[in-house]
């Protein structure tokens, strides 16, 4: 596996050393982007490094926050960057399939960076494999899954692909889920959308709110939009790069 450097934020550190798939842009700007409102219980699906779950705790200090993570070794390594970051009890990581896992309760938030590459041929790294597809489940297994544990006043925030705007509402069709946000996520303004965040809720929502962000411009710096989103987590040198 390739030795990683460690990744500094303003206010903790993501170590990468043990995991199959490292820290991304896309992944600061989803976790950086998302909100929630005053959360008592966050559920963080597929963890990776606990990066989103460390980003939740910046926002929501006060709330528990679990992270669900299949990898052995990058489930180590997640707890591993919850004890060096001395957040406390506040996050739990615990290793074990998402579709497999025994939750006890449901959770008013769930933040998802899934392994979404179901339609894609699979790696021969086993490892990595786990990390980027769902292997023997698919997205209406998923969304069920949200459905399950999601409080009925929660929200939750799914990275996706852009092409899964294309049968989003047929994975939805067995849940009480209902897509109130979609950010549409462009490398840059001359190419096209390779990603989508989408807020989900049980409620009705009272209108559809779109929107689109340029992750960077010509000159290939963040565009004043997403400086603004990662500014709270990014130190000045990773934001001007």
């Amino acid at each position: 596996m390739k030795k990683r450097s460690p990744f500094e934020f303003k206010n903790f550190t993501i170590h990468q050393e043990q995991v199959t798939l490292p820290v991304t842009t896309d992944a600061c700007l989803f976790g950086a982007f998302c909100t929630f409102n005053n959360p008592k219980r966050i559920l963080d699906l597929g963890t990776g490094t606990g990066l989103l779950a460390l980003m939740m705790h910046q926002k929501y200090p006060t709330s528990h926050i679990l992270g669900i993570e299949q990898h052995q070794e990058t489930a180590i390594q997640a707890q591993k960057n919850i004890d060096e970051n001395n957040v406390g009890s506040n996050i739990q990581i615990v290793q074990s399939d998402m579709f497999k896992y025994q939750f006890e309760s449901t959770f008013d938030a769930i933040i998802c960076n899934p392994p979404f590459f179901v339609n894609q041929l699979e790696s021969d790294e086993i490892a990595r494999n786990q990390a980027r597809h769902f292997q023997n489940y698919n997205f209406v297994d998923f969304f069920n899954l949200i459905n399950n544990i999601l409080d009925n006043r929660g929200t939750a925030w799914i990275l996706l692909p852009h092409s899964a705007l294309i049968d989003i509402h047929k994975y939805l069709k067995t849940t009480d889920l209902h897509i109130h946000t979609i950010v549409e996520i462009a490398p840059n303004s001359d190419k096209s959308a390779h990603l989508i965040f989408i807020q989900f809720a049980k409620i009705l929502p009272t209108q559809l709110e779109k929107k689109l962000i340029f992750v960077r411009n010509k000159q290939n710096k963040f565009t004043p939009e997403s400086y603004k989103i990662l500014h709270p987590f990014y130190k000045i040198e990773a934001l001007t790069i």
